[in-house]
């Protein structure tokens, strides 16, 4: 079986290691010139570790990045309102929980390919299919033919494009703002998050030796664009509300390395697939940034469909097995961060004095660790080769 990834992040390498696994020839095909440094910090809970583990990259993964030991809101007094032991709950769910480089990570998935399966200046325009095969399009006017594609080219997919059409994608209401800087006195392997009306600002120290990452998410009307990090006046004035070290931070960060998104997620598809093509990651289920599982989804992805694929007694049976395995599990984890969301981003001011005083309650943190561990338990099968691959 030969398959086509479009898309050289981590859900497309991800799923070209795990299909190595089982012995399926795979092949990615990537827009950029080169797969280069980019982004920040990402955060790999359990769930995503345990699938890594099923493609024998556990302790390479963990070597990269620092451990989460603890999830903490604090009140814009800096008053902390609840806390987490996401060690304990990371731990009897199967796996640590990590934050790293998401240019590491990529890193990592990409030298456990062969060169030669890695092709990059390879733009994706469309995708066709004819009977038992499937034909991608490129810029460059080349083609690639294989007998599955899989879309793993973000969530804009022009391979979702080509097989379903233009799909009307939803704001959360707010744009994010994040990037690594050096870091500030704060207590190791914690994850801060202080939350202000309509803003929240998090950061997690050390994610590389000295760089701390961070993230500011900050409440928009539909259509606004966000404050431009180069702009000293509309950005640096959203900084004043922050303790006196973590605005200083995210004002010497170099305006060029901080990476702007307005935030977007789409309502549960009733499908993925159609024929030989399937979607993956946020081609397929995106999501907010709420709960940090969007690269642990993909991850999580990767191992699904190599298993349905290689199991199955055909292609197409293969990728309806692999839609129908991970729906319900994406559609709630979508479901839960974009709840969250709203809840973070509160602004009106009744809205957020009901946030602190719940953050506050005993009940807060025991629905917490219960919701933490209801994602982080999830797991995949192990990835075995199959004598019938080829």
């Amino acid at each position: 079986m030969s398959v086509l990834i479009v898309g050289g992040g981590i859900g497309g390498l991800a799923t070209a290691v795990a299909l190595g696994r089982v012995g399926i020839d795979a092949h990615v095909f990537e827009r950029a010139p080169e797969i280069q440094e980019v982004g920040a910090a990402v955060s790999i809970w359990s769930n995503a570790v345990k699938a890594l583990r099923r493609m024998g990259l556990e302790e390479r993964a963990l070597s990269l990045g620092a451990e989460i030991s603890t999830v903490a809101f604090s009140s814009a007094e800096g008053r902390v309102a609840s806390s987490v032991n996401a060690e304990s709950v990371s731990r009897a769910c199967g796996a640590s929980s990590i934050m790293v480089h998401r240019a590491d990570l990529q890193r990592m998935l990409l030298d456990s390919l062969e060169p030669q399966r890695v092709n990059t200046a390879k733009e994706c325009i469309g995708v066709a299919q004819d009977g038992s095969r499937v034909t991608v399009r490129f810029a460059d006017g080349t083609e690639a033919r294989g007998e599955v594609v899989i879309g793993a080219d973000g969530i804009r997919s022009t391979v979702a494009a080509s097989v379903f059409g233009d799909e009307k994608l939803r704001f959360a209401g707010y744009h994010c703002y994040r990037a690594m800087a050096e870091t500030p006195k704060v207590p190791g392997n914690e994850a801060l998050t202080i939350l202000f009306p309509g803003v929240q600002f998090g950061l997690f120290p050390d994610v590389r030796p000295g760089e701390t990452y961070w993230f500011l998410c900050r409440n928009s009307p539909v259509g606004t664009a966000a404050p431009d990090p180069r702009d000293e006046h509309s950005f640096r004035s959203i900084l004043g509300e922050l303790p006196r070290d973590f605005g200083d931070m995210v004002a010497g960060t170099d305006a060029g390395n901080i990476v702007v998104d307005d935030v977007f997620d789409r309502p549960r598809r009733k499908l993925w697939s159609r024929g030989r093509v399937s979607l993956l990651g946020d081609a397929a289920h995106p999501t907010t940034p709420t709960l940090g599982q969007g690269a642990c989804l993909a991850i999580e992805d990767a191992v699904v469909l190599a298993d349905s694929l290689q199991r199955a007694v055909d292609p197409v049976a293969g990728l309806r097995e692999y839609e129908d395995r991970r729906r319900r599990r994406t559609a709630m984890t979508t479901r839960l961060s974009w709840r969250y969301g709203n809840i973070l981003q509160a602004k009106h001011p009744a809205l957020v004095k009901w946030r602190t005083l719940s953050l506050r309650m005993p009940v807060s943190r025991w629905y917490s660790q219960r919701m933490l561990r209801r994602l982080l338990s999830y797991d995949v099968p192990e990835l075995r080769r199959s004598p019938a691959v080829h």
